[in-house]
């Protein structure tokens, strides 16, 4: 066990699963074991009748160029200052972010296209980005129209990872750019055009399909990053660490085009940050790539991956005293490292394919069926009359009035505030007990600055009884789980948001004694009452136009406060088996916390939650009639403000088409003029021979970065042919070494600058073994393959490598010592096999950092720190009698070998005779005595 960690079980705690769920005893199975035992590997039954719906998976690559800003951490550091000398990125890829140098896993394009009975088409869209965002729909759209696909604006689903270190550079919304860099058009187009590509390759290629789903429990790779605070009235807020949406969706579909079922896709929901690691300069999907290899090898079918409670899921940090898994991992996923990262996939794609399992051998929540119904809403609405534009900061009037006054936007997004706020000073009290309807916030409009748009999106997908509903934003778990509660098809469950105060206790003289933390908060009476009805009252009406000012100030009787949510949800005739809330879909509308979240204090996730205290309601009870209407209830009524979305609609329809024609224009342009590379492509540095616990690199000439971003593998020879063993799902690395200053600069436009690529491949044992197959790289032959494009004549001309063989052997670092001789001449001795924690690498995010409970950067890939020893071997070598090899057994933690020695004789291990449970030896003699006397 590390050091200063505490081993807890894997479902340690206590917190809400999707409400609709059936069949608690699968839980039980799944994390007993017994679902492999009673379920075969299960691919789904064969339909019945003739496949009514159809379904297509396309794949584009999106790994925009080397060079760019790997996200949210790269550091702050123009392109431009390594004209002063140091590297220099000749075509611009970042402004004003810290370029990247290389990619640790490629980024993708995943589009399923469904099609119903009718003809009706839609696209779900996994993305590798950090927002989805309206206006590359828009233009991905205008693409697809020149197609045919069948897909238009209103039919995709665009669904993004969240990731935190990829490159973002397809807004016009600039407030984005301090969390990123500024709007790239070449960015643009590129990621246009690849999308397209995903959704046209999956038009292409329908296929009848069968379609089931279910939900399980996931309680090991999920954080709550919102965590437990005290109010600004002294209340308890927040979440508690155990509170969460632990239900994992699963959705299958089988190809049932042949005589038997065959995988076609996995659609899996759940909310995690992708904020796995720092600023490394490194192209990364985060946990995505090892997810998504995970899932695909397991279960013979990609996944589609997308976010669900995804505002508030996030973490563990590695802080304190970490738990630790049962199997020895430490449950730490947030700013940890690509190794960790991965092994926190694991667990997550073993649910997944748990899940997938289930929904085959007919177990799951929505039995598997051709005959499925295929819909889907697509809504603009105006923000609600009495918050009808999108804002920022929303700093708390109360605060503002005892004495801490508050400058919105001056905390990019916080509200910025001077000094602490005197809750003694009663003005605001008296305020409210006179029935002054004062605000209780004030904001900064940020239409154009964080949102595209100055509307919402809502979009709601049904898939027979499954149903995706979309608020585009970054949804709390407070909205998911309100939302799927009022969309299911189960009556009187609605969950109305996380209740502190139904835990209190009276505790004398009009106090309540409230637990928090290990801890017990005292709180009056009335700030008792008003917390818990911001959580419970019913918060129908607020909408009304005739409540458009009353609806921003929080009335001093508790009986009339609207809370967090109406209590309205769909009869079960019109309700759904498995509603699935998705966050960071269609748009971005900011965080969305709930009301009780919005008012009780200043906060990150309040500061960018964009229409006011009663967002997430407006969001859910929109949503809730789009997905009723889908089954036949009533329609969606129009806003009674509705013009001012129809003018916000044509503003950006038109801001569309113009940066459609720009951006295509740009792209083509820059494409163009990018000067030739010296050639030819070339081998230059050949990998060496490795131990696992080490790493083979190839280096090689290239194409410049502009032209160029290599696909490289590490093929395994398998008999007399070659086998694809690893691939840039993190498996292998690659990077370019740029120019320097000025002078690079000007080698490049004169085409004489050599662009030299490398790539990086790990052998090692595994912890946990499951992470690879046999827990370890095999001892063998393998090399380097590689594809990609370097200029010549004026135009990409595409180049394929492959490097000379290397071989990958066992480590040889076992070791023994404390060896003892018996009076009968037996030896023992003490093994022990400790591997390395790092290696020597040209890429500067392998290094030791010293970290004894977690090393963040040892390695890419989860190495063991050990194991123990398997097998054991004792020579007796010298005197009279011929040498001999002895088997030795454990006893009480020593190896023992009935030697017998003579005078005269020694024991010795030989080279490979130590032997632990990965094939890891020795690789000298280890002399365990000398010659007896």
């Amino acid at each position: 066990m590390p050091a200063g960690a505490r081993r807890v079980g894997v479902d340690a705690g206590a917190g809400p699963v999707k409400r609709r769920r059936r069949g608690a005893w699968l839980v039980a199975l799944v994390t007993g074991g017994l679902l492999a035992a009673v379920i075969p590997t299960a691919l789904g039954t064969v339909p019945d009748a003739e496949p009514a719906v159809r379904a297509g998976v396309g794949i584009a690559d999106a790994t925009w160029h080397v060079g760019a800003g790997a996200g949210q951490y790269a550091g702050k550091e123009p392109n431009a200052t390594g004209l002063l000398g140091g590297e220099v990125d000749p075509h611009g890829h970042s402004t004003m972010q810290r370029r990247s140098y290389g990619v640790h896993s490629r980024l993708t394009y995943r589009a399923i296209v469904v099609e119903g009975a009718d003809g009706e088409r839609v696209a779900l869209i996994k993305s590798d980005a950090y927002l989805a965002q309206d206006m590359l729909l828009r233009r991905t759209a205008q693409i697809l129209a020149d197609g045919d696909s069948g897909i238009t604006h209103d039919r995709m689903l665009l669904m993004a990872s969240h990731n935190h270190s990829s490159p973002y550079y397809t807004t016009p919304a600039a407030g984005v750019w301090l969390f990123q860099d500024a709007v790239d058009l070449r960015a643009f187009e590129y990621s246009a055009r690849q999308l397209a590509a995903a959704v046209e390759q999956a038009a292409a290629d329908l296929r009848p399909m069968s379609i089931g789903a279910t939900t399980v429990e996931h309680r090991v790779y999920k954080g709550n990053i919102a965590g437990a605070t005290v109010a600004d009235d002294g209340t308890p807020a927040g979440y508690p660490d155990d509170h969460a949406d632990f239900g994992l969706s699963v959705i299958r579909f089988d190809d049932v085009s042949g005589p038997q079922p065959e995988p076609l896709a996995v659609f899996a929901n759940f909310g995690q940050h992708p904020e796995s690691l720092d600023g490394y300069d490194l192209i990364t999907a985060d946990f995505l790539a090892p997810l998504e290899r995970f899932v695909e090898r397991d279960l013979g079918a990609p996944l589609i991956f997308s976010q669900g409670d995804v505002g508030s899921a996030e973490g563990p940090y590695l802080r304190g005293d970490p738990q630790v898994l049962p199997d020895g991992v430490v449950r730490a996923w947030a700013h940890v490292g690509h190794a960790q990262t991965e092994r926190g996939a694991r667990y997550l794609a073993d649910s997944i394919g748990q899940a997938w399992r289930a929904i085959g051998a007919g177990d799951g929540v929505v039995p598997m069926s051709t005959e499925v119904p295929v819909a889907v809403a697509d809504a603009w609405i105006p923000g609600p009359v009495s918050h009808p534009y999108p804002s920022m900061s929303n700093c708390r009037t109360e605060s503002t009035v005892e004495g801490s006054p508050g400058a919105p936007i001056v905390g990019l997004p916080d509200c910025g505030r001077a000094g602490e706020s005197d809750p003694s000073n009663m003005i605001w009290e008296n305020l409210k007990a006179h029935g002054l309807p004062v605000p209780d916030h004030y904001d900064a409009p940020s239409a154009g600055s964080v949102e595209e748009n100055a509307r919402l999106r809502l979009q709601v997908v049904r898939l027979g009884e499954i149903v995706l509903a979309s608020c585009a934003c970054e949804a709390q778990m407070d909205l998911i789980l309100n939302l799927e509660s009022r969309i299911d098809n189960v009556e009187a469950n609605i969950f109305n948001g996380y209740d502190w105060g139904a835990a209190c206790s009276p505790a004398g003289d009009d106090d309540w004694a409230c637990p928090f933390q290990g801890e017990t908060l005292t709180v009056s009476d009335e700030r008792y009452q008003r917390m818990r009805a911001q959580v419970n009252n019913d918060a129908a009406g607020w909408d009304r136009p005739e409540n458009a000012v009353a609806a921003n100030s929080e009335p001093a009787d508790p009986e009339r406060i609207w809370g967090n949510f109406t209590h309205t949800e769909l009869p079960a005739g019109l309700g759904y088996a498995l509603p699935i809330g998705v966050g960071h879909a269609g748009d971005y509308n900011g965080y969305t916390v709930s009301y009780r979240e919005y008012m009780s204090r200043d906060h990150y996730r309040k500061a960018l939650t964009s229409y006011g205290p009663h967002t997430a309601d407006y969001m859910n009870t929109r949503l809730m009639a789009m997905a009723g209407s889908l089954k036949g209830g009533p329609a969606l009524e129009p806003e009674p403000h509705a013009v001012a979305g129809d003018a916000d609609e044509a503003r950006q329809e038109a801001l569309a088409r113009e940066l459609g024609i720009a951006a295509a224009t740009a792209y083509d342009a820059w494409q163009a003029g990018i000067p030739d590379d010296i050639g030819p492509a070339e081998a230059l540095e050949e990998p060496r021979d490795i131990t696992r616990f080490a790493a083979a690199t190839f280096t090689w000439r290239g194409g410049d970065n502009a032209t160029d971003n290599p696909r490289v593998t590490v093929q395994r020879r398998i008999g007399d042919g070659w086998q694809r063993y690893a691939d840039q799902t993190g498996e292998v690395q690659t990077k370019v070494a740029f120019p320097e200053g000025a002078d690079g600069l000007a080698d490049t436009y004169a085409g004489n600058h050599e662009w030299l690529w490398t790539a990086n491949f790990e052998a090692f044992s595994a912890f946990p073994a499951t992470v690879i197959d046999g827990g370890r790289v095999p001892a063998g032959e393998y090399r380097f393959v590689v594809d990609g494009d370097i200029r010549q004549d004026g135009r990409a001309v595409p180049y394929r490598l492959e490097s000379q063989p290397f071989t990958v052997s066992p480590w040889t670092g076992v070791t023994a010592d404390d060896a003892q001789v018996d009076a009968r001449g037996n030896v023992s001795f003490r093994a022990e096999s400790t591997y390395p924690r790092s290696y020597d690498s040209p890429w500067r995010y392998v290094r030791d950092d010293g970290n004894e409970t977690l090393c963040k950067t040892c390695s890419f890939r989860p190495w063991a720190s050990g194991a123990p020893i398997a097998s054991a071997a004792v020579t007796v070598i010298g005197g009279p009698r011929p040498d001999r090899t002895v088997s030795a057994r454990l006893v009480d933690g020593r190896w023992v070998a009935n030697t017998r020695l003579r005078p005269g004789e020694s024991a010795v291990i030989e080279p490979g005779d130590l032997v632990d449970q990965f094939g890891e030896r020795n690789g000298d003699r280890i002399t365990l005595t000398s010659e007896t006397g």
